[in-house]
């Protein structure tokens, strides 16, 4: 697994978790340069934050090589995310099988919004 998360800063050049209501938002990218099996876990920690209430996925990167991926957000059959201070990315083959993708190497970047507590 390898991955570079950035925290994206705002108009004012701040890069940080800002507050919204009783929760705070981070904006990120995750640059995804080795894909395990099993998905890439993002941690609460990478995003200056303790706790993860939620998570959106924003944009992804067009050119992944020439066999098309989707990118997921994993979720239990709860609805929860891989615990209170991590989620997981999958990626979907688009080959017809729709299985998820394995052991693949620069698979490129996303962008998400992530909600949680300091």
């Amino acid at each position: 697994m390898a991955s570079t998360v950035a925290i994206v800063a705002d108009h004012r050049g701040v890069a940080r978790p800002k507050v919204v209501g009783d929760e705070y938002v981070v904006n990120a990218t995750v640059n995804i340069t080795s894909y395990p099996t099993g998905g890439e876990t993002v941690n609460a920690a990478d995003l200056g934050l303790s706790t993860i209430t939620a998570v959106t996925l924003c944009g992804a990167e067009q050119n992944i090589g020439n066999t098309g991926f989707i990118y997921a957000l994993n979720i239990s059959t709860a609805g929860e995310y891989a615990s209170a201070s991590s989620f997981t990315v999958f990626l979907t083959n688009l080959d017809g099988t729709n299985a998820q993708a394995t052991n693949t190497t620069d698979v490129g970047m996303i962008r998400v919004r992530v909600w949680g507590l300091i």
